[in-house]
């Protein structure tokens, strides 16, 4: 009864959360409570023939050094971890002081320098939606017991609508950046300008526009990203900018 009782709690909890600081904030407060740990790192990703791809992590109090360490040659994120939990679709605990025989020295000597000493996990796979997420908890005090393990198979399933009611608004904003391959030159050049945060006037005077040609060209630049101003504009620019020089395949958010 414990056990619903908390998981109840913990969904109550989570109705509200709608953004990625809101859901940091909110592991900090009711989810660290119920699981104690003291790093979190929760990946979302798309199943397919080949397994799941991992599309997005949220890091929370993560060693940020570790999670580039462990990328492979693809951008990816690979982990031992995950990889014996695809195998048993229950939680899996280790502690960097007793590691597995089969965890690579390269991937287990970066766990220890992040001193994140010891992790409990464990992953939900929605074939309805066709993905999966994972969910990581590092620093726990102890060695979990069967009530922590049993808490965290109830956490899981909330985390897991919890996540995916996030990447549906964030892949909304994803929608845009397919929108602005769409634009026209003379837009994608008036687009960079606004990127580089030139004003209407600086711009029109650039590429030897009026200033009211350059606003009208913007209404109908927003109109077909789905934008309001040109500040929404601007973010979507820097974090598609930002995903490119970076070559990442997974977004870290």
């Amino acid at each position: 009864m414990e056990d619903i009782g908390k998981s109840n709690s913990l969904r109550a909890s989570a109705a509200s959360v709608r953004t990625v600081d809101q859901f940091r904030e909110w592991t900090k407060t009711c989810l660290r409570p119920i699981l104690p740990h003291e790093s979190f790192l929760c990946g979302f990703g798309r199943m397919h023939a080949g397994g799941v791809g991992l599309d997005y992590i949220i890091a929370v109090d993560f060693p940020m050094e570790h999670l580039q360490a462990i990328r492979n040659r693809a951008g990816a994120i690979d982990t031992p971890v995950l990889r014996r939990w695809l195998a048993s679709s229950e939680p899996v605990f280790l502690d960097a002081a007793n590691p597995w025989p089969e965890i690579d020295a390269k991937w287990l000597e970066s766990f220890r320098t992040s001193d994140l000493r010891n992790v409990a996990a464990h992953a939900l796979l929605d074939a309805e939606r066709c993905v999966g997420t994972y969910h990581s908890l590092y620093r726990i005090p102890h060695a979990p017991d069967i009530g922590y393990l049993q808490t965290l198979r109830d956490a899981v399933p909330v985390l897991h609508e919890l996540f995916c009611r996030i990447i549906d608004s964030l892949r909304a904003d994803d929608r845009i950046s397919e929108r602005l391959a769409k634009l026209n030159e003379r837009e994608h050049e008036i687009v960079g300008w606004v990127g580089m945060g030139k004003t209407n006037s600086e711009i029109a005077q650039i590429i030897d526009m009026s200033e009211s040609t350059i606003k009208h060209r913007l209404s109908d630049i927003f109109d077909k990203l789905g934008m309001s101003n040109r500040a929404q504009l601007a973010r979507c620019l820097a974090d598609c900018e930002a995903r490119r020089l970076h070559g990442q395949t997974t977004r870290v958010l």
